[in-house]
């Protein structure tokens, strides 16, 4: 993506809930039943506290991966900054993290968990990008852009001007964030 001016895409807390809605119904109809969901740190984590509650599994383990220095750029390959916080030998493991664009953080999480002991372990995201080498076992959609989730809109700002107008229904809730926290509106 280098040299490309990055478009943004919001997803809304709605838009969210009804993603990971989607995946675990598609998991539950597949007869996929984890032990345990592992998220990847920072990304995975609320999606994989939802994904806990919509799938009644009580343990959420955490691994950490740094990759990313900002928007649209990398480091030159993964960190393992947190090892795997919960046992995973014998265990099946549901990875979740919030994209997937290089496929390298995933890989690296799929080798650690693995390292570990893990005896079936699949992966889910919300977004995917379509050049990706490694697609996750379950994804809610493709797509180019830099996405923008709902609990990094400061992080975000911080690098890029963001619309309001393109936050859609987080709109108001957003504008009040970026006014009273960072002088932004």
């Amino acid at each position: 993506m280098t040299g490309e001016k990055i478009k943004l895409e919001y997803i809304s807390w709605k838009q969210l809930h009804i993603a990971l809605i989607n995946l675990a119904k598609t998991m539950i109809s597949e007869g996929y039943r984890p032990d345990i969901i592992y998220a990847v740190i920072k990304g995975g984590l609320i999606p994989a506290r939802i994904l806990s509650d919509l799938l009644e599994v009580d343990q959420i383990g955490f691994i950490g991966v740094k990759f990313y220095k900002g928007i649209g750029t990398r480091e030159a390959k993964p960190e393992l900054t947190l090892p795997p916080t919960h046992p995973v030998r014998n265990k099946n493991v549901l990875v979740v993290d919030d994209v997937v664009d290089s496929g390298r953080t995933l890989q690296l999480v799929l080798e650690e968990l693995n390292r570990y002991g893990a005896r079936n372990i699949k992966s889910l995201v919300i977004y995917v990008k379509p050049w990706s080498p490694i697609y996750p076992d379950y994804y809610y959609k493709e797509t180019r852009n830099w996405v923008v989730f709902p609990w990094e809109i400061i992080e975000t700002s911080r690098e890029t001007s963001i619309n309001p107008e393109d936050l859609g229904e987080d709109k108001t809730i957003f504008q009040s964030i970026l006014r009273s926290l960072i002088g932004k509106s």
